[in-house]
């Protein structure tokens, strides 16, 4: 168990060394993580690095084209409650509150705290109570249902951040994650600007070993693949290169990467993606907490 907790933490520290190195050479906004949120629904971006602002553009909290959302909806009791842990501004919280009985999010970032309760008050939402608060240091009550999206692989220390989850939930524990976490999309840009990329976040089969190390054993719901978009707009998408690859315009970097944009970005009737990567594979992965034999 300790060998495959090290090994995570290791991999998410070398990360952030890495990142900042990038923001140390003087390229820029850099991408670290200063806290926990996946960021979704222009929420939270821990250190400036969440997925691309495109993805999280607000959405309508009545949605029903969402495939993670739908699955989360068959994944809630009814008239359950959810904990919804580093929910950023509401992705999947706000519409959970349109079927739940409450909805408490915790989520450490203030603006993204703010947002969502002006997006509930518009939703006209009262059943959602927002603590903003790490998880770590947060006073949350339990709930049927404790869900995670896009964030564990942000913890360093993800086995008490997990065992944490189990302690709160009453029913059920559901991450979500990815095959491959967003920065698969900047690899090449990397590459071909930096001439290295930063060591790669954990994704679902490192959740499933960290999981197991800690004798959870899950169910494991495989989504339909969906094409990666930065964004419709190739301006807009350029914007979120620079961002994330810490590279100020009109720099020698900034030159390299419009080359590459020229090279790697395909305008498609969806929008701007990069050729070469692979389609998002996202997974819903489920246990009741008295699964754990630890």
């Amino acid at each position: 168990m300790d060998s495959v907790i090290d090994a995570w933490r290791e991999r998410i520290l070398a990360h952030e060394r890495d990142a900042s190195a990038f923001r140390g050479a003087g390229h820029g906004h850099g991408h670290g993580h200063g806290g926990h949120g996946h960021g979704g629904d222009g929420g939270h971006v821990p250190g400036g690095h969440g997925g691309f602002t495109y993805s999280n553009r607000p959405q309508d909290p009545f949605r029903i084209d969402d495939p993670v959302l739908n699955a989360l909806y068959a994944a809630l009791p009814s008239g359950g409650t959810v904990l919804d842990v580093g929910g950023g501004a509401g992705r999947y919280a706000l519409p959970l509150a349109t079927r739940a009985r409450h909805v408490t999010v915790v989520e450490p970032s203030e603006d993204s705290c703010e947002a969502l309760q002006s997006r509930a008050a518009d939703a006209g939402l009262a059943n959602i109570t927002v603590i903003n608060e790490s998880w770590e240091d947060a006073e949350a009550p339990s709930a049927d249902m404790v869900l995670c999206s896009l964030v564990l692989h942000h913890v360093p220390d993800a086995a008490p951040f997990v065992a944490r989850m189990q302690e709160h939930a009453t029913a059920s524990v559901v991450v979500v994650e990815m095959m491959e976490t967003p920065g698969a999309l900047e690899i090449p840009f990397y590459e071909r600007v930096h001439g290295t990329a930063p060591t790669p976040l954990p994704g679902l089969p490192d959740v499933l070993s960290l999981l197991w190390a800690m004798d959870i054993y899950p169910d494991v719901s495989m989504l339909a693949s969906e094409t990666a978009v930065i964004d419709t707009d190739r301006h807009a998408a350029m914007e979120q290169l620079r961002r994330r690859l810490a590279v100020e315009e009109g720099t020698e970097a900034d030159e390299r990467l419009r080359a590459a944009a020229d090279e790697l970005l395909e305008e498609t009737p969806e929008g701007f993606i990069v050729r070469g990567v692979r389609p998002r594979r996202t997974a819903i992965v489920t246990w009741r907490p008295t699964q754990n034999g630890a």
